[in-house]
């Protein structure tokens, strides 16, 4: 396995400029490359039986540790543009044209970013149980005092991210900027998903995650060749139903 960690940017320099991201590369060299975003609190190593199933498939596979995240630089910024433009900085740094790209949650945000932005640089693309951003300000009050039902589950998350901060694997900076990053309203992220030309595959975590199935059900049908899948797993549904899992992203990127 090759690991790319350029030049690295530290919380000093620019905020806006693009950090090298840590990102391990296996697989078949001649492969298609295929992108794998993982969520707020986690890291590259959460997608290991992921990699176990698209190996052998022969597809070249590229597994970044995000800013903030395992062996990345820490930043003084955590915004989706920040993460968006770190990982547009990986593709070409790699001269990658046209990509696969799966991303849970966080990983997922920035995934659409980058189909939405760049249609001609995404293949496939599979989202894991990624919250959509409110469609306006009505939405965004809705949904924030509708999280606050949700109180004992964002406890136990915090719990974790806790002990991931203790081993060095999150910059405990980057939560909150997240989290209200993805409660904020974006009208203009709902018009772009007509955009998106990949192909689509929008996996819902069912009745046990947070993230309403039916939003989601609406997002996969705003995008042309999008569809959905619900797997009754939570919102982590790589960990909690893996072979599934693998098994439905393995058969849908081919």
């Amino acid at each position: 396995m090759l690991r790319d960690a350029g030049q690295t940017l530290g919380q000093g320099e620019a905020d806006d400029a693009p950090l090298a991201l840590d990102c391990p590369v296996t697989g078949d060299p001649a492969g298609r490359p295929v992108v794998l975003l993982h969520a707020l609190g986690n890291t590259g190593r959460s997608w290991d039986r992921l990699v176990s199933a698209l190996a052998p498939q022969g597809h070249r596979l590229f597994v970044p540790d995000l800013r903030g995240h395992g062996r990345s630089p820490r930043a003084g910024a955590y915004t989706f543009e920040s993460m968006y433009r770190d990982v547009m900085s990986l593709l070409d740094r790699h001269r990658l044209g046209a990509v696969d790209l799966v991303g849970h949650s966080m990983g997922g945000h920035v995934a659409w970013l980058i189909a939405q932005r760049h249609p001609s640089r995404v293949r496939r693309l599979v989202i894991e149980d990624t919250p959509p951003p409110p469609r306006d300000a009505a939405a965004e009050a809705q949904l924030r005092a509708r999280s606050s039902g949700y109180r004992a589950p964002v406890i136990s998350l915090y719990r974790e991210f806790r002990e991931l901060r203790r081993a060095g694997e999150l910059d405990s900076a980057a939560v909150r900027p997240v989290i209200d990053g993805l409660r904020k309203a974006d009208p203009g992220w709902w018009r772009r998903l007509g955009e998106v030309t990949a192909e689509t595959l929008v996996i819902s975590g069912g009745l046990s995650s947070p993230v309403p199935r039916s939003l989601l059900a609406e997002v996969a049908e705003a995008v042309p060749q999008g569809r959905l899948l619900a797997i009754d797993a939570g919102h982590y549904v790589h960990r909690t139903e893996p072979e599934r899992f693998c098994g439905e992203v393995a058969r849908f990127l081919g």
